[in-house]
């Protein structure tokens, strides 16, 4: 009796000392900054833009388009350009005349010159066909990534609105113990049950403090995963928006798992990529086999050029006269004159343009590579490019395999957390019978405090595993509507 004396005074010590911590912590809480509330949708929309997975692979989408551009030009003509500009000294040939000169020359020339593919065993068609279907993949992959993420959020979600539903189940509990106390302690106070009963309602009221701490911690890691999710800082206040989420009904699923399966194995991103790439892989195939067809192209050139040694030879003709003798006519004498041409020759250099213009030379022509021997090149392309064929739709297999699995494990899990959801809601009721009649006895003293304790224990815990069944049935049923491209809401 004297330890129960001393005893009372310091539970109640820690009592008061424990509420005015609480009291505290609201104040400063109500102090601070109203956190951000964010509802499911804008949640979801958050944690797109966010994630640095779906930022890589929307660029991974524009680098296939990339890819699909470039090779759709491949199927026209290029062309090109050319400059240069020599500078030669020492023995060199003049590269006008193509005579040995010692002196320095200078030259300078410009070309254009053009081809196209005309047939290369359609490898040019087929990469087009092949990047193409790279590019859907890639959209593919995206989507799944995003659908991915999109479930992650809504499981984040729901887990912290599980959370908060079991705090206030935990804060009604200690509610209910504090007047459970007060009650006690009228009753120890008239005498009319013992003071023993006191200390294990303290008991009990610390131990239902204990778990609205735990609650609260289990809210604080839920929010904690759910901002990962988002990628926005951990020190960022935030509130979800309550949505009402329905009580199971705990009715027959309207399809079966073969049923589930059919309907999402027409429509989910991860199964079109999947064939997606066997078409890819058997365009690779076809470019493989490409390489043993010839391959005809035509070409065009233009090209001109000046040099610092041109030179055009300049002739010069002159008539000269000139006495070339006399001759006598009747004993005149007549002087013989001689008409002589003459020519005289000098050089002069050609000018830039004129050069330009006057070298100009062009040509076309179609030439065709027919492939003899290479190493069995195009044989080894091709095996390497069906066995790839091959990996392919064995993956896609693979991952109809998955699906299927993974959709008669969520079906089963399904079937499961409606059995418990029932279970436990049926055990529920019962306890909460069992405690009213427990409580009314221990208000008339017929019942210790020892089985109230244990009465009122066994009640909060079943009716917190009944939220988390709660909440796990539903995610079930999310699971299969997601697999059959039904919305995510309630």
């Amino acid at each position: 009796m004297k330890f129960a004396k001393i005893l009372l005074p310091t539970l109640l010590l820690v009592n008061v000392f424990v509420q005015a911590q609480q009291a505290a912590a609201v104040t400063t809480s109500a102090n601070k900054t109203t956190a951000d509330r964010i509802g499911l949708q804008e949640a979801v929309d958050v944690a797109l833009k966010n994630n640095l997975s779906i930022k890589q692979s929307n660029l991974t989408v524009e680098g296939s388009l990339n890819t699909l551009d470039q090779s759709k030009w491949a199927r026209y003509p290029n062309l090109n350009g050319t400059a240069n500009l020599n500078l030669f000294s020492g023995r060199n040939i003049n590269p006008y005349t193509n005579g040995i000169i010692t002196n320095t020359v200078g030259s300078n020339g410009f070309g254009l010159s053009s081809g196209v593919t005309i047939f290369d065993g359609f490898q040019t068609r087929n990469n087009i066909e092949l990047n193409k279907t790279n590019l859907e993949v890639a959209k593919l992959d995206l989507q799944a990534m995003k659908n991915t993420i999109t479930l992650n959020v809504v499981v984040g979600y729901l887990n912290v609105l599980s959370q908060e539903d079991l705090l206030a189940i935990a804060q009604r509990q200690v509610e209910v113990s504090k007047i459970q106390l007060e009650r006690t302690q009228k009753m120890v106070s008239a005498g009319s049950v013992p003071e023993t009963n006191l200390f294990d309602l303290q008991a009990q009221l610390a131990n239902d403090e204990v778990q609205v701490v735990n609650a609260e911690n289990a809210i604080t890691t839920a929010k904690l995963t759910l901002k990962q999710l988002l990628n926005i800082a951990a020190d960022r206040d935030l509130d979800v928006i309550r949505i009402e989420v329905p009580n199971p009904n705990i009715q027959a699923y309207p399809n079966s798992s073969a049923e589930v399966y059919e309907v999402a194995q027409s429509f989910l991103a991860d199964v079109q990529a999947a064939d997606m790439r066997v078409k890819a892989a058997q365009k690779g195939v076809d470019i493989a086999k490409g390489l043993r067809a010839p391959v005809v192209t035509a070409f065009a050139n233009a090209n001109t050029s000046t040099t610092t040694a041109a030179e055009q030879v300049l002739v010069k003709q002159q008539i000269i006269e000139q006495e070339a003798g006399y001759v006598n006519v009747g004993g005149i004498r007549y002087p013989v004159i001689a008409v002589l041409p003459t020519t005289t020759t000098s050089t002069e250099k050609i000018g830039y343009f004129r050069q330009l213009k006057g070298n100009i030379n062009t040509s076309l022509g179609v030439s065709v590579r027919i492939p003899i021997f290479n190493g069995y090149n195009a044989k080894f392309r091709t095996t390497g490019a069906t066995i790839q064929q091959k990996q392919a739709e064995v993956q896609a297999e693979n991952v109809r395999l998955r699906l299927r699995q993974d959709i008669e494990q969520a079906y089963v899990n399904m079937s499961n957390s409606a059995k418990k959801y029932s279970a436990l809601g049926n055990q529920v009721r019962a306890l909460e019978e069992s405690f009213r009649a427990s409580e009314s006895r221990y208000n008339v003293g017929s019942l210790n405090s020892l089985d109230y304790s244990i009465s009122k224990t066994n009640l909060d815990r079943a009716r917190a595993n009944q939220i988390q069944a709660k909440y796990d049935y539903i995610f079930r049923i999310k699971i299969l509507d997601y697999y059959q491209n039904k919305p995510l809401n309630f």
